[in-house]
């Protein structure tokens, strides 16, 4: 039977119908190519002879490159469905064509000269330009050879390239190139990466000599065969996909930008899938990066090598972790689920919800492993309470000798989570003796003894209400896993938004699976940690130590989005979890788009009304899927007002969770729903002073752990920005936030008030 391999195509969307029509085509193509209903038709003066159309209806005609193999059975490289007169020239003029230099099977236009062939007269550098701008990549140190004979570019496209002189007229010429390949390198070079750096990335990592011609295939393999092979290239599998099913032909095919990520990867994301690391692993990233797509095909990988393997996927939310489970769904109807925590197969949890699961298989023993976190054994099956609950009542009952610094319940909270659960503090003697890195405050002898006090008060009360936190279930459930039961309960745990998680979290973690071979992999992004405080690995026995690396090529939103969300983050200090500080230098987009809009106003009705207005002008647009946009607020009190205004001024907009299956409408989300999450266009509403931080989230906060709440607020922004595919758009009344000065020099300057 042939082989169908679809490629990514940029710019075409196909009405419903239409895909409908090219399924069955290639259906039925893949079942018999000789069927005579599917009019295969060979080119007429083709630029490659092995162009090919297909009929799909009287105006729709399939686009085909046939690839001839010694076993009898052919492939056939769908290239899109176009109107008939558009497909007959696009078959005429492309060329399927296999790239000597870097190993990888592309497409090119006819009359471009292949990769590999010497130019008329070879240049060492760039052409001398006419004017006084000189070429941005001469001037940063590359050659053009650099771009032929190591990369693989041909030589008209590389000069192209080189008369860029700068980094935006480079970054839009690379939307013009017809290759995914291509588009990355540009962007590698666009942010300074060496050339080996570029081809490490992409998968050219063989050695390759400057040829004088093309190379031609060797004797037992034919031309097609080498073409082929060229299409199982890391980099040529960002473009090419092979179909095994109809399912798989569905997908690809109704898919769209939003669906493509189940189906091209980049090299390096591919990479991370499918290697194996013996430890743990750190794979971190700004936001679009793909962390959270390696994170899912790695999990659909370990489950199908081995079908008796244990593979628990956590997040920090339940709406994230439902959120991964749907999209494992959408990757694999078929993903083996585990019927349980400890049970073959994929089990899909938020955090919270696997320390649950544990107590839940300990039974009795969990009561038991408590001793060893609070120093006597309690009831497992106490009721379960927030984190926050409880410390003002304990500090009114028995801190009154604190100093008045001491005396909110936002230190507590830190010093239980951070210091006293981890370290399994069970008494003011051991108290007196822990070290608290990072508290930002120091505690002599006497303030310990105050601050143990009410956490004494605190435990004391919580055992007599029978309650149990969160944090606190985690803690035993480690122990638990520690002390009494030497059998670990997971083979390989994968983490998403690993930057969210505390202490407890990470010993929790570390239990569940015995330390060995693909045991921990962990994706996070220091700039989105919206929640909790920084962690540092090593402390909690995950070494991750030579065993990470970071990914930096956005595949959500547009390069002038990008800009505009890191701009957000400029003047924050980021800390990774290995302590090291962290930066965004080298991050960019493989897209490009408009410029973020702002739209400021003077009162907050006259913000509702521009709201209004541009909601109505994008649903106007009926390319737009109304769901696909959002508008993401601060708090909760805030999103359902402005749903009420809406309203009022004729546009109906659905105050929900994400992915709740509500159509037809706009959704209006808080920023910290919206996380993991992406849409079409993105409104942020109220980035205004006092709004954006939050006065109320701030007030109460511990004065040593301002900063780091100054922090998470900024973090907020960079989350909400970086939630938009295609436009972005920022409203406040009066004046704006003080966290958008980073992004207001580079975007609203150039724009003004609008």
């Amino acid at each position: 039977m042939p082989q169908i391999v679809m490629s990514k195509l940029k710019g075409q969307k196909l009405d419903k119908i239409v895909q409908s029509k090219s399924f069955a085509f290639l259906q039925k193509l893949a079942t018999d190519d000789t069927s005579p209903g599917l009019h295969i038709e060979p080119m007429q003066k083709a630029a490659d002879a092995r162009a090919r159309t297909g009929r799909v209806d009287q105006f729709w005609r399939a686009v085909l490159f046939k690839l001839d193999q010694k076993n009898g059975e052919s492939i056939y490289v769908y290239d899109g469905t176009w109107p008939h007169d558009e497909a007959i020239e696009r078959a005429r003029t492309r060329v399927l064509h296999f790239n000597p230099i870097n190993g990888i099977t592309e497409i090119i236009e006819e009359g471009m000269p292949a990769a590999g062939d010497q130019p008329t007269n070879p240049l060492q550098a760039g052409p001398k330009p006419d004017k006084p701008a000189e070429s941005f990549l001469a001037t940063h140190g590359y050659l053009l050879t650099d771009l032929t004979m190591t990369l693989g570019f041909d030589e008209l496209a590389a000069r192209r390239i080189f008369a860029a002189t700068s980094e935006d007229e480079l970054l839009q010429m690379s939307e013009s190139l017809a290759n995914q390949w291509q588009i990355d390198a540009v962007l590698g070079l666009a942010v300074g990466d060496t050339v080996e750096k570029i081809r490490v990335a992409l998968g050219f990592t063989t050695e390759q000599a400057e040829p004088e011609e093309e190379t031609p295939p060797t004797a037992d393999e034919t031309e097609d065969e080498r073409i082929a092979k060229g299409l199982q290239h890391p980099a040529a599998r960002m473009q090419f996909a092979f179909i095994e099913n109809d399912e798989e032909l569905r997908r690809v095919i109704e898919g769209g930008d939003f669906g493509a990520w189940r189906i091209f990867l980049h090299p390096e994301q591919r990479t991370y899938v499918e290697k194996d690391f013996n430890g743990a692993f750190r794979l971190s990233g700004g936001a679009g990066t793909g962390k959270t797509v390696v994170l899912l095909h790695r999990a659909h990988r370990l489950a199908e090598t081995n079908p008796a393997s244990r593979v628990v996927l956590t997040t920090f939310t339940k709406a994230l972790s439902s959120a991964l489970e749907s999209d494992l769904e959408r990757l694999d109807p078929k993903t083996p689920w585990a019927k349980g925590l400890g049970k073959p197969g994929v089990l899909v949890r938020g955090i919270d919800a696997l320390a649950v699961a544990v107590r839940d298989t300990a039974g009795a023993q969990f009561g038991k492993a408590a001793e060893h976190v609070f120093g006597v054994p309690i009831e497992p099956r106490g009721a379960l309470v927030g984190t926050d609950a409880g410390w003002r009542e304990a500090i009114d009952d028995a801190g009154a000798d604190l100093p008045e610094q001491l005396q909110n319940a936002s230190f507590f909270e830190g010093e239980y989570l951070q210091v006293i659960l981890p370290n399994r503090v069970t008494s003011k003697e051991k108290y007196f003796k822990v070290r608290r890195p990072g508290r930002g405050i120091a505690l002599d002898r006497r303030k310990r003894a105050e601050v143990w006090a009410v956490v004494d008060q605190y435990r004391q009360s919580a055992r007599h209400m029978g309650t149990l936190s969160f944090a606190e279930v985690s803690a035993i459930a480690a122990a638990y896993l520690e002390h009494s039961n030497p059998e670990r309960l997971a083979d390989h745990v994968l983490v998403d938004e690993g930057q969210d998680l505390t202490p407890l979290h990470w010993q929790l973690l570390r239990a569940l699976a015995g330390e060995g071979k693909n045991d921990l992999f962990i994706a996070e992004d220091t700039h989105q940690r919206i929640y909790g405080h920084p962690v540092v690995l090593s402390r909690y026995g995950i070494k991750i130590t030579g065993r990470s690396r970071r990914l930096k090529l956005n595949y959500r939103t547009t390069q002038q989005n990008l800009r505009f969300a890191l701009g957000v983050l400029e003047g924050g200090e980021f800390v990774d979890s290995d302590g090291n500080d962290e930066n965004e230098h080298g991050y960019r987009s493989s897209r490009s788009g408009p410029s973020p809009r702002v739209i400021s106003s003077t009162t907050a009705d006259g913000q509702y009304d521009k709201v209004a207005e541009v909601l109505k002008g994008w649903l106007a647009d009926e390319d737009i899927t109304p769901e696909t946009v959002a508008v993401l607020a601060r708090s909760r009190n805030q999103g359902l007002k402005l749903k009420e205004q809406l309203a009022d001024r004729g546009v109906t907009a659905a105050f929900t969770e994400p992915g709740a299956g509500f159509v037809g409408h706009p959704l209006v989300l808080t920023m910290h729903k919206a996380k993991g999450m992406e849409f079409s266009r993105v409104l942020l509403f109220d980035v205004s002073e006092g709004s954006i931080p939050n006065a109320w989230a701030l007030k109460g906060v511990a004065p040593e752990e301002l900063e780091d709440a100054m922090l998470r607020e900024r973090s907020l922004l960079y989350v909400a920005a970086s939630r938009a595919r295609d436009e972005l758009v920022i409203s406040w009344a009066g004046k704006a936030s003080p966290l958008l000065h980073g992004s207001t020099d580079q975007t609203l300057k150039s724009l003004g008030d609008n």
